[in-house]
Formats: structure tokens, sequence, C-alpha cells
């Protein structure tokens, strides 16, 4: 997928702007609504850049992070249907189009005003040490054995279980998923021997298999196998794309900061600008490489354009996971 790429400049926010209303933004604190329990990469992705606002004051009032559990659809509806007056944004990933197109929520993006991307994280393929798949081609022709299920562990509907029917669509892998949960849970059941693969984003895949010092763990009983993404990235040693391996699948998942619909394209700028300054921080540096994110930030017609991208080709595999 192509898309532009805007270059991380350094912006300076102003503390607070006048509304076409005359009133001042912000007046008061800033609720950042993470739809997801407290520890997750959205959760991490709004505290960081939430840190980072408040530490530079680049606004005159401070984000606050709330959590909402429960269905992400629950904490994402809140901030669809809260006063548009710029004082509730939503952070979110791309599970929010895969669940429209899906049927399991009736809104989408496109029922919110896109304030920004602030990064994009790739999935990545786990095994066990002593499976036997040393590549990603071992994985797929044991896969193809009719005879002898390969289990994929997946949350139903969720960037695993897409992960997996991408790797079908592009091969003749014939996977057996079973619902075990997010990454955790599926190291935890990789780990036990009761799945043969899954799929975590990267960070994931660097905190299950490697040291602190970026080194393969001996203790770790999984092993990354491929990373879904166009280049290899140096945080990941000796992980290799799927597309160098012959399978030409690439997924990674963007961390979007949302605004109620109607909310002022000058509180909407205004905040953007904030995240843009934000990143340029070393608290928010130090987060991308701890977090192997790609550092790449799109506001306006660009996240539109990107948003849009995400749909074409989330929408088809999201279809597909809930109807198997």
């Amino acid at each position: 997928m192509k898309y532009a790429k805007t270059i991380l400049s350094a912006a300076v926010a102003s503390l607070s702007i006048a509304s076409a209303s005359g009133a001042t933004w912000p007046e008061r604190p800033v609720s950042i609504v993470v739809p997801f329990k407290a520890g997750g990469s959205s959760d991490l992705v709004a505290r960081s850049f939430a840190a980072a606002i408040n530490e530079q004051q680049l606004l005159s009032e401070p984000l606050n992070v709330v959590n909402v559990g429960g269905h992400s659809s629950v904490g994402a509806r809140r901030v669809m249907d809260a006063k548009p007056d710029g004082y509730e944004f939503l952070v979110h990933e791309t599970g929010l189009i895969g669940a429209q197109a899906a049927g399991i929520t009736n809104f989408g993006y496109e029922d919110f005003k896109p304030v920004a991307l602030t990064g994009e994280n790739c999935m990545a393929i786990l095994v066990r040490k002593d499976s036997g798949y040393d590549s990603l081609q071992a994985l797929l022709t044991a896969a193809a054995d009719k005879s002898n299920p390969v289990v994929f562990g997946v949350n139903i509907g969720g960037l695993n279980h897409m992960s997996g029917i991408m790797l079908e669509n592009h091969s003749d892998a014939d996977f057996r998923f079973a619902q075990v949960g997010g990454s955790a849970d599926n190291f935890a059941a990789l780990t036990g021997g009761q799945i043969d693969v899954a799929s975590v984003g990267a960070a994931g895949a660097k905190n299950f298999t490697l040291t602190e010092d970026g080194q393969l763990a001996d203790d770790s009983q999984v092993k990354a196998i491929a990373l879904l993404d166009d280049e290899p990235d140096d945080r990941l040693p000796g992980v290799p794309t799927a597309r160098s391996q012959g399978t030409d699948v690439s997924f990674c998942f963007g961390n979007y900061w949302l605004a109620p619909k109607d909310t002022p394209d000058e509180i909407v700028d205004a905040f953007a600008d904030a995240l843009e300054a934000a990143s340029q921080s070393d608290r928010i540096k130090t987060y991308y490489d701890d977090t192997l994110t790609k550092p790449i930030f799109l506001r306006g017609e660009a996240f539109r354009k990107y948003l849009d991208e995400q749909a074409d080709i989330v929408g088809p595999v999201a279809r597909q996971a809930t109807a198997r």
C-alpha cells in the first residue's frame, strides 16, 4: 500500500485557540478515550502522547486518558456520541474498520472526524522453537495438509485472525483457527502447546523472543519466523519478511486519533499540531523504538486517504474472518 508520509518536522502548537463561537479551547482538561483496558497498545499510544503533550505544555490544559472496558465499540460509541466541543477524542486502531466491515458494529471511521495517524505497527508470525517450522514456507506447506491441521490461535475477527486469513489467501494453507484472545493469551497457548502458530504485533514478538539487550532469549520457547511488513526491521534481528519468503503479505495497523464528527476544524487542527509537536519529543522517539512503531505522522487529507485505503484492504478480510 502506498500513501503519503509526513516528515516529522518540529511543530509549535498554540497553547490555546479561539473557536468560531468565540470560546477559548481548551478551557478544561481534555479526555482521551481508549476503548480497551489499560496496558494494551492503544493505551500505550494514548498515555505516551498525553504525557509528552502535558510535559511540554503543548496545550493550555492537560490531557487525561480514560479507559473504557468491554467491547471496543462501547468506548468508540461514547466519543462518536459526545458533544463535538473538543473535550473528548478517541484513540483506536485498524480494528475499528474491521469491526464495521464484519458487521460487529454499525459504525466506523467515517462517523468520526480524523485528527491524525501517529504511527504503524506490523504483525509477526510466531511458532514454537521445537515445531519444526524454520520458515514461513515450511509452516504454510504443513498447513496445506488437511489430514494434520495446524492450529492458529486468534481473537475471532481481530487483527491476528485477519493475519492468518491473509496468509491463507496467498498460499494453499488451510489453518484451523481457534479462539484464544490477544497477544498475551496466544503466547501462553503457544508456549503451552495448545496452538501451533500465533500472530502478534512486532512489539509482542520482540518481548516474547528477545532479551532486553536485543539478543535471542534462550529461555523462550517461541520464535518469530516472519514479519508482515514491506521491509525487515533491525529491531527484530534475523526475522525475514513474508514477502522475502515468497508470500506476498504485508499487514500493519495504524494508531488513529479521531474526534466527534462535527468537532470544529480549528480545534482538530490545533490538537493535530500538538500531536505532531509531541512526536518530535524524546519520550515519543523512545516509545517508537521500544514498541517497534513506524514513526509515520499523517493528518488532514493524507490521513483520510490512508483510512480509505485501509478499509479497502481490511474490509474484505474482516468479512472472511466472521464468515468462517
